[in-house]
């Protein structure tokens, strides 16, 4: 699913019976003319004897839930009620219960489950007459949770997406049960209400409703983002070819009516609500801003902020989209009324990779140095979170529902950490609760609402809230360790609290734990520490001195203390073991020139654990390959640090397809028995000295040694793609080879500027080749290297239809991270297309040439160096017969519904790092599962 999707899911969110169905509904009458239905049989329906099928419970005391089963049937009735109640690992009760049901006169069967801790159950029930048919086999889940904090907290970090569409009562019922203290969106507060025509606006009738609605959820313990839901229906834009449109499809027509209406919205509720977001998801040329501009929206943003702030001060206003987007359109650089809010949107759909956290550290920053009243409201993230269809499609069920569950306190902690690390606000609302109603993105929904029941992440979301509201965060223990993170909270009694879990990693899919980081947590020093799993399960009562805790991916252990912050620190940190299954990151690297006697192979090392260690490196060369030492000791590594260690070669073998497998096994010491193997491809990554003309004879490519990378679809369709690269002292080449079905190409930008060419067949070209990162706000942040690094430079080659050939800039030193947008300033550095043609061009070459035929696409790019100025230097002042060392990796881009999407040179040959700014788009960029930082490397030959 692609990013762009993601980020439109939330069409109808902010609420609001206008936005109800908006872009799908979910159920159509009956069609003139159909078959009648059978007659009625009996009617069989289960619940539970609270109706949010919740049941909080004190510290850890048992819960005594029933089940209720309904029955009403047409003639007298009798049979049995077999169940059984599972979670997870255990199976804690189940029986038969005989039943009789008189004819037409409802029944209930109440069921005891017995007594129960917290956890989520599933509740299987089969119902069965007296002749044997089975009339009913269901599951359904319920939760037993811990108890939350009670009451109003306008700090609180807690939000949902909470739908207008299901039963409002029981639906706050709900969120004040799990911890929910704000809600996005005020559903009495509709754009047409507000002004049903050009200079009319609501009166006090259609005012007080909307302040008896705010009032209802402070009398739940939640505060409301305000939330202009759009347009009035009256005042749309037409669309390109002047046909009418919805109201959220394009921006208002007449702008000046459309901020008297957000000014008499915000006006007579600004009392009670202080936060109001302006527009869900502005995406210019998008599907919310079709014809409008990037300027249209600062504009818009501006005319509210003078017609509202001065008699109202006090009132926040939340812009943007997504940190990329604000960055792009609101705080565009040299742009004219940047900045006009007081904080801004995100919306980090997807898994909790630390890209995440990057972005929020990213989003903070630029709030606090751009926004005119420098990020004052904090941080909004108004939607994200994770789906079973979406996230865990290859999984079971039941396990793709616990998938989703172990997602939530991940995403959450992120985000607050980057607020805490910041000082600044930020408020996360994850998407979505509706009791018993359909909806637009519904399957993000944490309730069946065809059963009325919740789903285990219902019952994390409660174990979240029930152990860190009314804490604040301090630090995260590990900022050096790759493979785990671990928060440090001070409750408000002063008492230490965290939350510690263990990272995933990207190998083709994010959905399987056993890809990512497993072991044992060990505590030496435990008196006093409860721990807690993420669904609220006890795991250890602070009794004994030493417990062992086993990590898995995602899946937050929660420690709740009677020490001080600073003693549980020290717990977790210096009195504390870690035992991974892959305690290092074991990466065989290119190599940097062609094989020779003098060759090596060399594997980077790096701890990824948050203890020192010392290893044993042994390899297994490739076949046909003898090196002088087979092991290598690696002493004393810090958690974080990478060592290169070299093998010398005395005797190989080239391979015709430059694909060498190097095996490899480690140990650790006091670690009797243990053993890390593994394999991994590389290839020759080597740019040798050549000139080359672009469109020229393909004999000139003939002794450069490519690389290639496979693309593997779901469905099992291969596709190898090869890359040669070299340089003269003009240029520096690319030629791409990439087979594709089906060439699919956008408009030539002298047609079309909004049209981005890394969203079609396309292939990227990044660099990361300077040190000195000014635009690069994260730089000299702790976590760096853990999770923050970005890239220098982007160029990206496309074909646009007619048979035109494009060169993007998409990045350089001067951009600022931005993505082009034709009504934004120029930059210092132009983005956009470069004067680049086949035969001239002072900024580079290219051509790319399509055979229909033989389904291959060729990219031929020549880049001067005035484009990679600081690489350039380096590789004029090398020696002869030296090697420059560079870090430069590719993407391929088969657009179309047939196409294998995007494919990383990153993510080869081993699990790629999370970072930043990295591949485009940068809406969705850094993630293991968008590529993930760049530092492959390359070597170029003098």
């Amino acid at each position: 699913m692609s990013r762009r999707t993601l980020v439109g899911l939330g069409a109808a969110t902010v609420l609001g019976a206008a936005a109800t169905g908006v872009l799908a509904p979910r159920a159509q009458a009956a069609a003139p003319g159909a078959p009648p239905t059978a007659a009625a049989g009996p009617s069989i329906t289960l619940a539970f004897s609270d109706p949010t099928g919740l049941y909080p419970v004190d510290k850890d005391a048992p819960a005594t839930p029933d089940l209720l089963v309904s029955v009403t049937s047409p003639t007298a009735l009798s049979g049995t009620i077999a169940w059984s109640v599972s979670a997870r690992d255990q199976s804690p009760g189940g029986g038969t219960e005989p039943f009789e049901v008189a004819a037409g006169a409802p029944s209930t069967i109440t069921i005891p489950l017995g007594r129960l801790g917290p956890d989520h159950y599933l509740v299987t029930a089969t119902v069965t007459d007296a002749a044997g048919t089975q009339l009913l086999a269901q599951s359904v889940g319920f939760g037993v949770i811990r108890s939350t904090v009670a009451g109003r907290r306008p700090q609180s970090v807690f939000g949902m997406g909470i739908r207008p569409e299901s039963s409002p009562e029981i639906t706050k019922r709900i969120a004040q049960r799990i911890g929910v203290k704000w809600t996005r969106g005020i559903a009495s507060v509709q754009p047409d209400t507000v002004s049903p025509r050009a200079g009319v606006f609501w009166q006090q009738p259609q005012i007080d409703v909307a302040r008896a609605e705010i009032a209802d959820w402070h009398e739940h313990g939640i505060e409301t983002l305000g939330g202009i839901n759009y347009n009035m229906s009256w005042n749309v834009q037409p669309g390109p070819n002047g046909e009418p449109l919805k109201l959220y499809q394009n921006r208002p027509k007449d702008m000046t009516a459309h901020v008297e209406m957000v000014y008499h919205a915000i006006a007579p509720l600004q009392d009670l609500v202080p936060n109001w977001e302006l527009w869900n998801e502005p995406w210019v040329h998008g599907w919310t801003w079709k014809t409008g501009d990037a300027q249209d929206y600062r504009d818009m943003c501006r005319m509210i902020w003078e017609r509202l702030k001065p008699e109202y001060p006090d009132v926040n206003l939340i812009g943007g989209g997504s940190v990329s987007y604000n960055r792009d359109i609101v705080y565009a650089q040299g742009s004219k009324d940047t900045g006009y809010i007081d904080g801004s949107v995100n919306h980090a759909y997807g898994y909790p990779d630390a890209t995440q956290y990057a972005m929020a550290k990213t989003q903070i920053k630029m709030d606090k140095l751009w926004s005119r009243t420098k990020g004052r409201a904090g941080q909004w993230q108004t939607e994200l979170g994770t789906a079973t269809r979406y996230n865990f499609a290859d999984l079971p069920p039941e396990e793709a529902a616990h998938g989703v569950a172990r997602t939530l306190a991940p995403t959450y902690l992120l985000h607050m950490l980057a607020g805490a690390e910041e000082d600044s606000a930020i408020r996360i609302f994850w998407f979505s609760l509706s009791y018993d109603k359909g909806y637009s993105g519904d399957d993000f929904n944490i309730y069946d609402a065809k059963t009325r029941t919740p789903r285990p992440v219902v019952v994390a979301y409660a174990t979240m809230t029930s152990l860190l509201e009314d804490s604040v965060l301090q630090e995260e223990l590990y900022p050096d360790a790759k493979s785990t993170w671990g928060f440090l909270f001070r409750g408000a009694d002063g008492k230490g609290r965290a939350a510690v879990y263990a990272d995933q990693l990207y190998d083709g899919t994010d959905e399987h734990q056993s890809a990512g980081h497993t072991g044992t947590l060990t505590l030496n020093d435990a008196r006093g520490i409860r721990a807690y799993d993420y669904l609220g399960r006890r795991l250890t009562d602070g009794r004994s001195s030493r417990v062992t805790l086993t990590l898995k991916p995602w899946e937050a252990v929660y420690f709740d203390s009677d020490l001080s912050p600073a003693a549980l620190r020290k717990a977790l940190t210096d009195g504390a073991c870690f035992d991974y299954s892959t305690p290092l990151h074991i990466s065989p690297l290119s190599f940097v020139k062609p094989l020779d006697t003098t060759s090596t192979i060399d594997v980077r090392v790096e701890n990824v654990t948050p203890k020192a260690l010392d290893a044993s490196v042994g390899i297994t060369p490739p076949t046909g390959w003898r090196v002088g030492r087979r092991t290598v000791p690696v002493n004393g590594i810090k958690p974080g640090e990478s060592r290169v260690v070299s093998f010398p070669v005395t005797d190989f073998r080239t391979d015709e397809n430059n694909r060498y497998t190097v095996g490899y096994d480690v140990t650790v010491a006091h670690r009797p028995g243990f053993h890390q193997r593994g394999s991994q491809t590389v290839q020759v990554a080597y740019l040798p000295f050549r000139h080359i003309t672009v469109g020229g004879s393909a004999s000139q490519w003939n002794d450069v040694i490519p690389v290639t990378m496979t693309s593997v679809t779901a469905a099992g369709d291969s596709k190898t793609y090869s890359f040669q690269a070299a340089w003269d002292d003009a240029f520096l080449y690319v030629r791409a080879l990439v087979g594709d079905d089906l060439q699919v190409s956008n408009p030539a930008f002298t047609a079309d500027e909004y049209k981005f060419p890394f969203q079609a067949d396309s292939v990227q070209l990044a660099f990361d080749a300077t040190a000195d990162k000014t635009e690069d706000l994260l730089a000299g942040d702790p976590h760096y290297e853990k999770c923050l690094r970005s890239i220098s430079h982007l160029y990206v080659a496309t074909l646009a239809t007619g048979g035109r050939s494009e060169l993007h800039r998409q990045l350089a030193p001067g951009t600022n991270y931005q993505t082009f947008y034709p009504t934004n300033a120029v930059l210092p550095t132009p983005l956009g297309p470069m004067d680049a043609q086949q035969a001239d061009g002072t900024e580079g070459r290219v051509l790319v040439s399509r055979d229909d035929a033989n389904k291959l696409t060729r990219y031929e790019v020549a880049l001067a160096w005035s484009q990679l100025p600081e690489l350039a230097a380096e590789v004029r002042a090398a020696r002869p017969g030296s090697i420059t060392r560079a870090t430069f990796a590719v993407q391929v881009q088969d657009a179309g519904t047939t196409g294998h999407g995007a494919t990383y040179w990153t993510t080869q040959s081993a699990p790629p790092t999370s970072g930043c700014y990295n591949f485009a788009p940068f809406w969705g960029t850094g993630a293991q599962f968008t590529g993930g930082r760049v530092d492959s490397r390359w070597g170029i030959g003098r």
